[in-house]
């Protein structure tokens, strides 16, 4: 029994490093970690910060499911979070380059020498985990930062060291695109194109009034598998009820107006 837990385990594993040869752009990446990867390394933020970690000239990448702690408004005031993230690099290299991880970790005093909105929020996270990726080749060693707010870290060394080279080269293949997004993009994107064709099927007929049954005679799927692909809408939504969703909700038509 044991052995075959292990192997569901792992299949799990290498299905969410599949997912991630598809993304391409910065949303996918957010519903990549926010899906799949949370399954197996539940967090509540993740911030990638590079550059110069000697003088605190760093540049950051924040995926958070936490309002206020967005890309923008770290980019737009990083203060004493530069000095945090060039400390936890340095921690990293002191360590002999291991991942490793904070419980109980006390943000207060970070909000209190640089208080913003995202320091507000940061200072009510629990537990931080760190790793580092040295860039040898191309001078631009990274660190991911994962936050939780409520839970410890508890994570096997095989899962990250599987899982971590793929979110580093996810993220480098967003950076690579090259188009200039801010943080509002990403939001509206969120909301209006990050949904397949299929999922705009389905919250055109829920906003139709349907019931799953119904969309399920429609569609020619089973009332379960409609029930799924709502989960799977709330999710990519931030929403937990039909309402919520059809209030967000915009045509594909009109979210094509829009793209990266």
């Amino acid at each position: 029994m044991e052995h075959g837990t292990n192997s569901q385990n792992w299949e799990q594993v290498f299905s969410v490093i599949q997912k991630s040869f598809a993304i391409s752009k910065h949303v996918d990446f957010f519903n990549w970690l926010q899906g799949s990867v949370s399954h197996l390394l539940p967090h509540d933020v993740l911030v990638a910060a590079w550059g110069d970690f000697s003088t605190g000239e760093l540049s950051f990448d924040v995926s958070s499911n936490i309002e206020d702690i967005r890309t923008q408004k770290l980019n737009d005031a990083p203060g004493v979070f530069s000095y945090l993230m060039s400390n936890l690099y340095q921690r990293w290299v002191d360590g002999g380059e291991r991942w490793f991880r904070i419980n109980f970790f006390d943000a207060a005093g970070i909000n209190s020498q640089s208080p913003t909105p995202f320091t507000r929020k940061l200072a009510a996270m629990n537990s931080l985990l760190v790793y580092g990726v040295r860039d040898t080749r191309g001078k631009n060693d990274c660190i991911y930062v994962f936050f939780d707010k409520a839970r410890e870290f508890q994570v096997q060394h095989s899962v990250l060291g599987l899982l971590m080279p793929h979110v580093d080269a996810a993220l480098r293949r967003v950076e690579c695109v090259g188009i200039s997004i801010t943080e509002e993009d990403i939001v509206e994107e969120l909301a209006l194109g990050g949904l397949s064709e299929r999922e705009h099927e389905i919250l055109h007929w829920v906003k139709s009034g349907k019931t799953n049954f119904e969309i399920g005679l429609i569609l020619t799927i089973s009332p379960n598998t409609v029930k799924n692909h709502l989960k799977r809408i709330f999710q990519k939504l931030d929403v937990s009820c039909r309402a919520q969703a059809v209030a967000k909700y915009i045509p594909r038509s009109q979210s094509e107006l829009k793209l990266f």
